[in-house]
């Protein structure tokens, strides 16, 4: 009987390790918007159930433009998704989710391939579309991210951790923390596409995706617009300086 006892042990041992099995290193990602953001289509309406947001980065070594727009979608890795009644509330204009970055960099959520991988460090984007097909009519888009990147210790607040942390740590991106739009419009500042300016401030906009001829020239178009931009802001800075130089008010 003695002889049986380490044998029964081991059959407890195993058991438990089926039923309960160790709990893999990951750190939850939890994201969205605030209950009072506005959320806004091409023409200023709130956006309705037919708007999916998709969190995710692009595949190493490409970097998203309007020039290369038609490339998006064969580039682009989901790491988890919202949709009408599932994490996107269109009544409350509210989108709450989450999903784990696993220890392999992975991703929990059932939108994402799991052989997709999302390292540290890497930017992360949203994605917000009625459809993903160019040269149909009524498509619209918002491709935003947050160009504030951090440390090893400190990621930046759209920005993948490190996947090797322990259980329970969390991270909470949220649409406000947003700073860049590529395509489309956010927190008050306007990117590519056919839109009408809301009359207010608004958190994100979505503009019409053109025909794919006419994205080259929108392109050249918003880049000397931002290089005017940049000029003017360049000419008034030295204006100020030569003003303080000589003692002028």
């Amino acid at each position: 009987m003695k002889s049986l006892l380490p044998i029964k042990a081991l059959l407890a041992l195993v058991l438990t390790l089926v039923c309960f099995p160790p709990k893999a290193e990951a750190s939850t990602i939890f994201w969205g918007s605030f209950s009072n953001d506005i959320l806004l289509d091409s023409a200023g309406n709130s956006l309705d159930g037919s708007y999916r947001f998709e969190v995710g980065t692009f595949v190493t070594g490409f970097t998203p433009t309007v020039a290369n727009i038609q490339l998006w979608e064969a580039n682009w890795m989901v790491f988890d998704a919202a949709v009408d009644g599932d994490g996107w509330s269109p009544l409350d204009q509210f989108v709450n989710t989450s999903a784990d970055h696993t220890a392999s960099a992975g991703s929990s959520s059932p939108d994402a391939d799991p052989a997709d991988v999302f390292a540290q460090g890497v930017l992360a984007y949203l994605w917000v579309f009625n459809r993903k097909d160019l040269g149909v009519a009524g498509t619209e888009w918002a491709l935003l991210a947050n160009y504030d990147t951090g440390t090893d210790a400190f990621p930046g607040a759209w920005e993948f951790p490190d996947p090797n942390l322990p259980p329970g740590d969390s991270f909470d991106w949220q649409t406000r923390d947003l700073d860049a739009a590529i395509f489309g419009g956010v927190n008050n500042t306007q990117g590519p596409g056919a839109h009408t300016p809301p009359p207010g401030a608004f958190t994100i906009q979505t503009h019409v995706v053109p025909e794919p001829g006419s994205l080259v020239l929108l392109g050249a178009a918003f880049a000397f617009t931002a290089r005017r931009s940049r000029r003017s802001q360049a000419r008034e800075f030295l204006l100020q300086t030569d003003r303080s130089a000589n003692g002028s008010p």
